[in-house]
């Protein structure tokens, strides 16, 4: 039965840190591995919580003061976080019911990280006298072709799942080359009696930008660092679907540079034949921002398991004689979606198995020659454990018995084994006519029940023979 591992999202997780005693797993540990790749992607489409207040700035009878903020560029969000491929986890595992999960970050750069962003001004001024006043929506709608003067974008790489984080400068242009807006005083609201001209603002910046991988969550439980390890429970199946969440942060820092440029061409109806143009001083502002949280979309990770299958009910092998020999074919299944490594082991050594190795394909099985070579008549019985590396169930076990031996399970065993529903298990009984050799199949009760109605008719006989004869 193939079953998903799913924790839901939010719940405590069982562990965080690799830890744990290891159990005895026979198989080799290079075969309790496996992996699963995913994409990643997030997007930053807010404006960063940052004002650049340039002050005010007096030129003669104009004072100006302006406000900017960073915001993204209409379609585009203003960062986006890409890891198309290598968002790699590996799964591994040396205690029962657990596996541990580590997002693997020492392969080459396989993402980037992209800004893409503007200047938004508002203004404040006052203009021979006459104050305005516009948020920057109101600006950039007086504007033709309604944007602001400034686009920068840039890409740095990033390695996988972000932990070393990616750093991206984006290049301004300089500061006469960068003209944010340019309005005539009459749309600002300045009468023409009052003064003709334009005001202009230059602004230019060469931000830094950097985001990091602060957390990945790994159905719950929690991996902060590059080298850090996800302790979740596993259940019985073919393979498991973990569900990622992945949470870092943006920070920006920078100088913002401005000056407005001032052209009158008239004052109180008299023009100035263009000789009157005011020289503003640039300013420069320095600005950082409080981190601005990214959050990427849930991610389902498939991960291919190992499940191993043994019978889930004794086996009889009828009545040996000493000095014979029984073999008995035993079917072991691997339905998982990796291949499983066997080893075996037999509780009594007139019970053999192979020694060795034994690798299992995917979806494939096993066909386990149990050897029974008795050195007496008497009833004897043997538990042979199946040594793999099945996550959930690295040792599984089921009985083989002669020569009339109780098959019944043993005190410690704990309810039924993996695959078993409850009630089954319960042993076919010998069938004492049966010589050296057996099918290839396990028994299910037909010789054994045979035996029994034998028996039966044999007692009615001698009972019928014994009753008083009716008068």
């Amino acid at each position: 039965m193939r079953v998903i591992h799913r924790t839901v999202l939010g719940l405590a997780s069982v562990a965080a840190v690799l830890g744990g005693a290891s159990t005895a797993q026979a198989a080799n540990t290079s075969a309790n591995v496996s992996s699963g790749t995913t994409s990643l992607h997030a997007e930053v489409k807010q404006r960063l919580g940052t004002e650049i207040d340039s002050g005010w700035m007096d030129q003669g009878l104009i004072k100006v003061r302006t406000r900017f903020t960073i915001d993204p560029v209409q379609p585009d969000p203003l960062l986006t976080v890409d890891m198309p491929e290598g968002a790699k986890i590996e799964a591994s595992w040396n205690e029962k019911g657990f596996i541990n999960l580590k997002p693997v970050t020492g392969e080459r750069a396989t993402g980037t990280a992209k800004v893409h962003f503007t200047l938004v001004p508002s203004l404040e001024a006052s203009i021979y006298g006459v104050a305005v006043s516009y948020n920057g929506s109101q600006l950039v709608n007086m504007l033709p072709g309604g944007k602001f003067g400034f686009d920068a974008q840039k890409s740095g790489p990033l390695s996988p799942w972000g932990f070393a984080g990616a750093s991206v400068q984006t290049p301004g242009p300089a500061l006469d080359k960068s003209t944010i807006f340019g309005l005539p005083f009459s749309t600002l609201g300045v009468g023409t009696g009052t003064a003709t001209g334009t005001l202009s603002i230059q602004a230019t910046t060469s931000p830094t930008f950097k985001y990091v991988t602060k957390e990945v969550r790994l159905d719950g439980a929690s991996v902060t660092a590059a080298d850090g390890v996800a302790k979740v429970p596993v259940s019985d199946g073919d393979f498991m679907e973990v569900v990622a969440l992945v949470n870092g942060e943006l920070t920006f820092n920078g100088d913002l540079d401005i000056r407005p440029v001032v052209q009158v061409d008239s004052v109180a109806g008299y023009p100035t034949y263009g000789l009157v143009k005011f020289s503003f001083s640039a300013v420069k502002k320095a600005y950082s921002g409080a981190p601005t949280v990214v959050n990427f979309a849930p991610q389902t990770i498939h991960i291919p398991l190992p499940n191993v299958k043994v019978p889930t009910q004794p086996i009889g092998l009828g009545a040996v004689k000493a000095g014979g020999k029984a073999e008995k074919t035993v079917s072991i299944d691997s339905t998982g979606e990796l291949g499983a490594v066997l080893t075996f082991s037999s509780s009594d050594p007139q019970f053999t198995v192979p020694s060795g190795e034994v690798r299992v394909p995917a979806k494939g099985k096993y066909d386990l020659k149990v050897a029974f070579s008795p050195k007496s008549d008497g009833p004897a019985s043997t538990t042979i454990t199946v040594h793999s590396n099945d996550p959930d169930s690295p040792d599984q076990t089921f009985k083989i018995g002669a020569n009339g031996a109780s098959l019944e399970p043993d005190e410690d065993e704990d309810g039924p084994k993996k695959g078993q529903r409850p009630g089954e298990g319960v042993p076919d009984l010998p069938d004492p006519g049966a010589q050296d050799g057996c099918s290839a199949s396990p028994v299910h009760g037909s010789a054994g029940n045979a035996w029994i109605v034998g028996i039966g008719l044999a007692i009615a006989n001698v009972l019928r023979r014994r009753r008083p004869a009716s008068r």
